[in-house]
């Protein structure tokens, strides 16, 4: 018999860090082909664009570490696996079963946790701990959906004889498809992290009592008089009280149990006085009707009335209005009512986990789009206080006992990704390659591991502009408010010269619009580089000759330099003259990777160039200006006279007159080289700096240049 732990080690345990889940290992789940997902001690927000995984994270977990059974199907496997099932079976059809085996794909997630060894006791995760290193603190276990032992016969049956076609192939899908739901099952192992050898089998309830998993659904039926949120409010009362009555003696949930169940005794009682008497008067008995075998039997009423459904049927909630009028739920804003249900779910939760005692566990619980509802400042204001809740809640019940919960966002609210902090945020995105026409796999980023990223500057920015990067299928980053004016309709015109272009135009895709200066731009080259979306990125060409003191503004053609930080950091050149950068840029759109790089060229073999956008803007369109071609007139000549014009404009009004009121323009050459480069390219990278260096003499540059 064990004995009854010491004060010293109460307190011991008490002080020590409770234990976390650190990382997830993702394998063969729909879009989750190979992805590994860290999470924060506290709350880990994840984000990407749509149909990336995110849903599918919590789907597996919540499937994996729950004791209900597990029935998944094919499709419920990544695709890039279906091959293996070919492979699989080629294996089998010439004995070596057990090499199918190997080859025969399987869904897994592998939970890695850490906890301290001062705790005294390991609690729920004793029995997941198969290590005998004292200094270890990590625990490893692996939960497989794969065939059971001795089915791979019966899984295989009737297959095609050879698997030489595609069609043979699709065929061998369509017969072990429906085979999966039975012949698979879940197992669970614990891993020595010290030896991958050594593991031991486990079963899945002591996998629940170590790991408590729970699931807030987007609350998108509010709305709905259907679906009447009083009814889930209710529910969730219930569950509270539940949980109560299954409370410690003596605690203060078991008090207000027993209380609630002694009021309703009192009622009942009383209520069935009342109801019998008046039954008895207004009821005829039973003898009168002299009906064969009821002989003198009479009935009487008795009210049973159960306090947990009395919660979940009748109760509602009420908030005060004015002159002391009470308003119903339904009355307030579904802001209100959504931040109600979620805060109340979560109590709710917590009460649950609660009730297993002091013994040691981790408590994992998915939220799925807060923001359904919620205005921006309320989303900012919720991710902020989702960590401070696992306090707030223990407090509420006067309980010492650790909430020990980490909280996973899944979200498409920019207030929310970037209010949470770049330690937070998990960037899920589709592999995409030119191979296929659709990404059959995602792979998931740590922002706090990304390389070569001023993440105080970025964290900054993204907070106060609301940026959506995160969510965007392409970007465009641009040096003010002209560009952010006049950008929208250049690709409103685009879209309007190519009426078929359809699904692959520009307005049918998410394009984020960054507003970053020239002088900020190449802070973000790595943060995009590590995100990998593609981007415009549509800067001045700031062309610059030495004054006496320093470098001034000048035209494009008597320019020796350029005063364009962005311009510089790309070609990673300090000094790079316009003249060279004309050269670059004659033919061909610089391009790094999955970005290009846009800045004013002639619109003309030899002719003037702008030096920024209303410079450029004013050469492409002389007729709306008036401006005489003057054949004699030198291209630096030209490029004076529309400087002088575009400074007779404020540069808002600039934009405004050409984007809004006047629509017989033409986009200059290097934005719309630009967005055509945005709206055609493919993912597929290029390198062509050794044509470039062949086509001229410009100087050698780090840059790639892709050939148009």
């Amino acid at each position: 018999m064990s004995q009854p732990a010491s004060s010293e080690q109460n307190e011991a345990a008490r002080s020590a860090c409770p234990p976390t889940v650190t990382k997830v290992e993702v394998k063969n789940f729909r879009l989750l082909r190979n992805a590994t997902v860290t999470l924060n001690e506290d709350v880990t927000v994840c984000v990407g664009r749509n149909n990336t995984g995110k849903t599918s994270l919590a789907e597996v977990l919540s499937k994996f570490l729950r004791t209900a059974d597990v029935n998944l199907r094919l499709e419920d496997f990544s695709s890039d696996s279906y091959t293996e099932f070919a492979d699989a079976y080629r294996e089998f059809s010439i004995g070596d079963e057990e090499a199918a085996r190997k080859v025969l794909p399987e869904i897994s997630v592998t939970i890695f946790m850490s906890y301290d060894n001062e705790a005294g006791e390991y609690g729920a995760l004793g029995p997941l701990i198969v290590d005998l290193d004292p200094d270890c603190t990590e625990v490893i276990v692996t939960i497989r959906y794969g065939l059971k032992p001795g089915a791979m016969k019966d899984f295989f049956r009737d297959a095609p004889k050879t698997l030489t076609e595609d069609w043979e192939e699709s065929l061998l899908l369509t017969l072990i498809g429906p085979r999966i739901p039975h012949l698979f099952e879940r197992s669970a192992i614990a891993v020595d992290p010290t030896d991958a050898t050594n593991f031991r089998s486990i079963s899945i309830a002591e996998v629940a009592k170590a790991i408590k998993v729970d699931f807030v659904k987007a609350q998108r039926g509010l709305d709905d008089e259907k679906e009447r949120p009083k009814d889930q409010i209710g529910k969730i009362l219930e569950s509270l009280f539940m949980v109560a009555a299954k409370a410690d003696d003596g605690s203060i949930l078991r008090t207000f149990a027993n209380e609630t169940e002694s009021a309703l005794e009192g009622i009942v009682t009383s209520l069935n006085a009342h109801l019998q008497d008046m039954y008895s008067k207004m009821a005829p008995t039973v003898s009168e009707f002299g009906y064969p075998g009821l002989g003198n039997r009479n009935f009487s009423t008795k009210t049973t009335l159960d306090s947990k459904r009395l919660l979940s049927n009748f109760t509602s909630i009420n908030y005060p209005g004015s002159g002391g009028v009470e308003l119903p739920e339904s009355y307030s804003g579904l802001g209100s009512r959504n931040l109600l249900l979620i805060l109340l779910t979560l109590f709710s939760y917590y009460r649950e986990y609660s009730a297993r005692g002091n013994e040691t566990s981790i408590h994992l619980v998915f939220i799925e789009e807060p923001e359904a509802h919620l205005h921006p400042q309320m989303q900012e204001t919720f991710i902020q206080q989702l960590r401070v809740f696992k306090d707030k809640f223990p407090a509420a019940d006067r309980s010492s006992q650790c909430w020990n919960a980490q909280f996973l966002v899944t979200t498409h609210s920019a207030h929310i990704a970037n209010r949470a902090g770049f330690s937070a945020v998990r960037y899920f995105r589709l592999c995409e390659n030119s191979d296929s026409e659709e990404a059959t796999s995602s792979v998931v980023l740590n922002l706090a591991e990304a390389p070569g990223i001023e993440k105080e500057f970025l964290h900054k920015y993204l907070t106060l502009t609301r940026a959506d990067l995160f969510f965007a299928d392409k970007a465009i980053l641009i040096e003010g408010t002209t560009e952010r004016i006049f950008i929208p309709a250049a690709i409103a015109m685009l879209d309007d010269k190519d009426k078929n272009a359809g699904d692959s135009s520009l307005s049918s895709q998410y394009v984020s619009i960054m507003e970053v200066g020239g002088a900020y731009a190449h802070i973000f080259y790595p943060f995009l580089d590590f995100l990998g979306i593609q981007t415009l990125v549509i800067t001045d060409l700031d062309s610059a000759k030495p004054n006496p003191k320093q470098l001034g503004a000048c035209c494009v053609h008597e320019g020796t330099a350029t005063t364009n930080r962005g311009i510089t950091k790309w070609f990673e050149q300090d000094e790079i003259s316009p003249a060279e950068l004309l050269q670059y840029a004659e033919n061909h759109l610089p391009t790094r990777d999955t970005r290009a790089l846009a800045y004013q060229v002639p619109e003309q073999p030899g002719g003037p160039c702008g030096r920024t956008f209303e410079d450029a803007f004013i050469l492409a369109n002389p007729h709306l200006f008036d401006l005489e071609e003057d054949e004699e007139a030198s291209p630096l000549e030209r490029e004076k006279i529309a400087r002088q014009l575009a400074k007779g404009y404020k540069k808002s009004d600039f934009a405004l007159a050409f984007a809004i009121d006047e629509r017989n323009w033409e986009i200059p050459r290097y934005i719309r080289r630009g967005l055509e480069w945005l709206l055609d390219r493919t993912l597929e990278s290029t390198d062509n700096l050794d044509v470039l260096r062949s086509e001229s003499d410009v100087p050698s540059s780090s840059g790639q240049v892709a050939v148009r």
